[in-house]
């Protein structure tokens, strides 16, 4: 089976969760024998997310082989017949589309090749508009990703809370609807980098509203009037910016005090947020809209104890009490108890992280999320 992958991320070139989770499926398919390309798009060869333009004039892809896929870095302004051209040659048995912005291209390559489309739902536009206060582009582009859902031939949807929203949004694709969660590779446990008993709290994501960060800040104002023993770990923001603008336009005057105790990290890389994990002790995930949380996984097999939002994905990954602790989204005061609890608690936070690192490698391994998705290709393939 030949499976191409339509997307406007992969690695290197990742801008969040879609381009780490779209990474780790294509080389986890690939290490499963299957054979897999990669159709990378951006406004030119090797960028992404970029403005958006209709096909059409001269440009050129580049093709690349790496850890035994196919990479075709093709910019947005490439040829239709050329690019049709490129894909029949490599022949494909069906297409797995990432990115819905994509859509004009996986259909008329659907028409003219003859193969089944499936299309992976990371999140829902109009679930970030209505239930994590995305801005008003949401409700524009939710046109667009409605027009995918009901064209594709078969859709994945990460978690079963995403399957219900989508239920609901989409009526009548039910029958279509497959769930395959995201997966992380596995790492040899290291030695925890500790700096002192204070322990440290990680948050690690884009600083945006829905993934809770002004709530977060907040808590931290409530967790340090009543410890001092704890540090605070700011990692991400936004990839333009740096770690001094990040903390200039989040931290309140009423933190200044602190300083010493909240780091900025800006915008890390792969091993240089892997150190990071290796020195924190809780990983935070305040997210009032969570389709999944590649970062819950990551948490969990570097040993962190992870505290959640109980919404989306989180809520199906973890087991409160057991695994992680989950609380009230878009609450500052129930996010702060759940950290209160982590951090004076050693014995608690001790065995939910011992747990989370033995139920990722169990559940949650690519080799295990591929049969899942296998399936799902054999069963379009077929049908």
């Amino acid at each position: 089976m030949r499976v191409l992958h339509l997307t406007t991320e992969f690695p290197p070139l990742v801008y969040g969760g879609l381009g780490t989770a779209t990474g780790g499926l294509v080389t986890a398919l690939a290490k499963a024998g299957i054979e897999v390309g990669v159709l990378l798009f951006g406004p030119h060869t090797g960028s992404s997310y970029g403005e958006f333009r209709p096909l059409g004039g001269p440009a050129t892809a580049r093709r690349r082989r790496s850890a035994g896929v196919t990479i075709f870095e093709v910019p947005w302004s490439l040829d239709l017949e050329a690019l049709v051209r490129l894909v029949r040659a490599w022949q494909p048995d069906l297409l797995h589309l990432h990115t819905f912005w994509m859509f004009h291209v996986a259909r008329e390559l659907r028409q003219r090749l003859g193969v089944p489309l499936v299309y992976t739902v990371h999140s829902l536009d109009r679930a970030e508009y209505e239930l994590g206060a995305g801005p008003p582009q949401c409700v524009g582009q939710w046109q667009h990703q409605e027009s995918v859902i009901y064209g594709a031939d078969r859709i994945v949807c990460l978690t079963q809370s995403e399957r219900e929203l989508l239920d609901n949004y989409c009526p009548g694709v039910g029958a279509r609807t497959r769930v395959v969660g995201n997966g992380i590779d596995d790492i040899a446990a290291s030695a925890r980098d500790c700096h002192g008993s204070a322990p440290a709290v990680l948050f690690s994501g884009r600083f945006v509203a829905r993934k809770g960060i002004h709530e977060l800040m907040t808590a931290i104002e409530i967790v340090l009037a009543q410890t001092a023993q704890v540090r605070f770990i700011l990692a991400g923001g936004h990839r333009d910016s740096s770690a001094a603008d990040m903390e200039s336009w989040l931290l309140p005057p009423s933190l200044h005090a602190r300083r010493a105790q909240i780091c900025f990290t800006g915008w890390l890389g792969a091993e240089e947020m892997a150190a990071w994990y290796r020195v924190a002790d809780i990983l935070v995930v305040p997210s009032w809209y969570e389709p999944f949380g590649m970062v819950v996984l990551e948490g969990m097999l570097h040993g962190l104890a992870v505290a959640a939002s109980n919404v989306g994905g989180p809520a199906e990954i973890l087991r409160h009490r057991e695994t992680g602790v989950l609380f009230e989204p878009n609450n500052a005061t129930a996010l702060a108890e759940a950290i209160l609890h982590l951090v004076t608690d050693a014995e608690l936070r001790r065995r939910v992280a011992a747990a989370g690192a033995r139920e990722v490698r169990e559940s949650w391994l690519w080799p295990l999320v591929v049969e899942k998705m296998h399936c799902v290709y054999r069963e379009v393939v077929r049908d």
